[in-house]
């Protein structure tokens, strides 16, 4: 009876090692979008014609669209 009772709290201790919590804070954490740094600007996809909107990070690391286009063309268009 104590074999068994020894037994089932080993398997219960190996169950919880493998299943531990920062296990599934890693997957949760890696699904979270990415935040910026303030004043960071990237360019998006270009269209047909080559022209790209700009966005910049705001204070609260989100990323907004300005109302500026850049040619991609031309190779001065922040990355």
């Amino acid at each position: 009876m104590i074999k068994k009772i020894v037994l089932t709290a080993a398997v219960a201790a190996f169950a919880a090692s493998l299943a531990s919590a920062p296990a599934f804070a890693m997957k949760k954490h890696s699904k979270m979008a990415k935040k910026c740094t303030a004043g960071q600007m990237t360019t998006g996809k270009p269209n047909n014609f080559g022209w790209a909107v700009v966005s910049s990070c705001g204070m609260d690391g989100k990323m907004y669209a300005m109302p500026a286009m850049c040619y991609t063309p031309s190779g001065m268009c922040p990355k």
